[in-house]
């Protein structure tokens, strides 16, 4: 059945859908760390793990199950509607739709077939169980929606997607606190009155506390499930009222599509190597999360002395078992991990984005639109990654101790996590870069390059994990020591297939140097306005008290981070790292070359 009504198609240029992703990805981004909030109010950092956990497991198969087929819809589509076949197009959306039904019900019965065996693998940790069984029907819901998402993506419209981001991820926040509060204040009115909690007799609130947090981990999850439902009646239901803009002249003027069949293998021939890296990728993670926890009860039973001297302070202060510190640590990396993932999450919106522009331009050979396409994601990924990772970085402990201010076991870790989080933000341009350049392999046909990069950086981010974190005085900083050197070494296979691929010439200068002698500037601008401020506001009377220390710590972040981010805008401007296409690409970009031209921040001969 065909929709209804038709719009009229207007494709977005790299930039520009980019930045529909990117905003897109910003807010949701937002809204997530807010949701992590109340979350770990409910949840602790001890609670955190059952929700953790949940992720480790789903995401491997949630990744499998979708991955290959957006980014091969997409390629597909765009490679159709280059070459005016838009039945063609039409028929990758009829036989994506039925491969994606079929991975969503297969990954939906994988994940709850693995649930408790996965939780029982974990140390203490059966009642996971509950969570990863609430979060299994989110890959059905995610495999369909995904459908119109990677169609419209191929159409090089960005906006459903971006907007069905924005409701999936309002939803979790709304639906999921509610939902874990709900349990949480339950559970503790059953032990109130009959001093158990599902059954289960506790000694003391704090027991029925820990009795509580699988279940109200399972409901917050189960929100995250509901809001997926959400994101994909948005994208089915605007498909049926607005369609695809392709019109019916159009339809009839274009050649016999090809079969179904056809285009399934087709499908499946793109996809089938980047599911395969995905696999390894998600596998790894898989690994690396079991192999963190794993050697951290190790190194707690063989070295209690020397960690107790570590972390036994600040385990007193939050009020939190030495029994616990296993949890307690990898809580801790997790609350870090949040920031670690937001600047990824900023970046692989210019892959998603390049899929299409770059497989036209791959289409018609057009070696320029290639080479200005890849030097545009590469520059891009930096000017995002690398002021954002340093001002970040530096200034990890006040926004931290913003966000979770009052939560006391989550900020006697804060000192811990701070400074994982430094470490990951400072490593950024590493982290970032990866996505984009394996989206832009996949768009020009070498999809197995990202494939054999991953699993070389795999070997090293479970090698070094292990060694690294099995040192007692280094311990949960391995994980970060694996992470790190893992993205640096597939990035660099990538860029450098990349190139040779598509014979592009990259100036390195404009794409890496500039960027990141500006975000030098902007750091030390955050790290000396931040302190200058700090000081300053520690002998105003009405802050000296701790009571108001929120506040003195808050406000010099946040005028740190807006002396910092206008340093660095200001020093990109002055070397002009900015191209003249980058700023082209964007809304209104020939307004805002003229503007900037005309007050002398671009030159005006091209």
């Amino acid at each position: 059945m065909s929709p209804k009504k038709q719009q009229t198609r207007k494709k977005q240029s790299l930039l520009n859908g980019a930045l529909v992703l990117l905003i897109a990805t910003i807010v949701t981004h937002v809204i997530g760390i807010l949701y992590k909030i109340p979350i770990n109010q409910v949840l602790g950092i001890v609670g955190r793990p059952y929700y953790s956990n949940a992720y480790s497991i789903f995401l491997p198969i949630y990744n499998i199950a979708l991955a290959g087929l957006p980014t091969a819809m997409s390629r597909l589509v765009a490679h159709y509607m280059a070459l005016n076949e838009f039945r063609s197009a039409r028929q990758v959306l009829r036989v994506s739709r039925k491969l994606f039904i079929f991975t969503g019900v297969l990954g939906t019965v994988l994940l709850a077939a693995l649930a408790y065996p996965f939780s029982h693998s974990l140390k203490d940790m059966d009642e996971n169980v509950y969570a990863i069984v609430a979060l299994a029907p989110c890959v059905f819901f995610c495999c369909v929606m995904s459908t119109y998402r990677g169609y419209y993506n191929g159409l090089r419209n960005m906006t459903p997607t971006a907007v069905s981001e924005v409701i999936e991820a309002v939803g979790k926040m709304v639906i999921g606190v509610l939902l874990a509060r709900f349990v949480d204040s339950y559970g503790m009115s059953q032990f109130a009155s009959s001093g158990t909690v599902f059954g289960v007799v506790c000694a003391d609130a704090d027991a029925a506390h820990r009795a509580i947090y699988p279940f109200s981990a399972a409901a917050a999850i189960l929100g995250v499930t509901l809001s997926t439902v959400l994101a994909f009646l948005y994208v089915w239901i605007r498909y049926r009222l607005r369609g695809d803009a392709i019109t019916a002249a159009e339809l009839a003027a274009s050649a016999e599509p090809p079969r179904q069949k056809t285009l399934a293998g087709s499908l499946v021939r793109i996809a089938f190597p980047i599911v395969l890296s995905t696999a390894v990728f998600n596998l790894t993670n898989l690994i690396d999360s079991w192999t963190i926890q794993f050697r951290l009860a190790e190194i707690t039973e063989a070295h209690a002395d020397v960690l107790r001297g570590i972390y036994g302070t600040a385990m007193n202060a939050g009020g939190v078992s030495f029994a616990d510190l296993p949890k307690y640590l990898y809580g801790a990396y997790e609350i870090a991990s949040d920031f670690r993932n937001l600047l990824p999450a900023l970046t692989v919106t210019l892959g998603i984005s390049a899929i299409p522009v770059l497989s036209e331009a791959w289409t018609l050979k057009d070696h320029r639109g290639i080479e200005s396409s890849i030097e545009s994601v590469i520059r891009t990924s930096m000017i995002i990654a690398m002021p954002l990772g340093t001002i970040m970085g530096i200034l990890s402990g006040p926004i931290l101790s913003t966000l979770y201010w009052g939560q006391k076991d989550t900020m006697s870790a804060i000192t811990l996590s701070s400074s994982i989080m430094s470490i990951y933000c400072f490593a950024a341009f590493a982290l970032s870069i990866t996505q984009p350049l394996t989206n832009m392999l996949q768009a020009i046909g070498k999809t197995y390059v990202p494939l054999i990069a991953l699993l070389i950086g795999a070997v090293f981010k479970i090698g070094v994990n292990y060694l690294m974190i099995g040192i007692p005085k280094v311990n949960i900083y391995g994980a970060i020591v694996g992470t790190v050197s893992c993205y640096l070494v597939v990035a660099l296979i990538d860029v450098i297939a990349l190139l040779r691929a598509s014979h592009a010439r990259v100036r390195f200068g404009s794409v890496f140097f500039k960027p990141l002698f500006c975000s030098v500037v902007g750091g030390a601008a955050a790290w000396a306005v931040n302190g200058m401020v700090s000081g300053i506001l520690s002998h105003v009377p009405a802050l000296a008290n701790p009571n108001a220390y929120l506040s003195h710590v808050s406000v010099a972040m946040v005028i740190a981070a807006v002396f910092a981010v206008a340093f660095f805008f200001i020093t990109m401007f002055l070397t002009r790292a900015i191209e003249k296409d980058d700023v082209r690409m964007l809304p209104k970009g020939d307004k805002l070359v003229r503007l900037l031209v005309r007050h002398g921040f671009m030159r005006g001969d091209d």
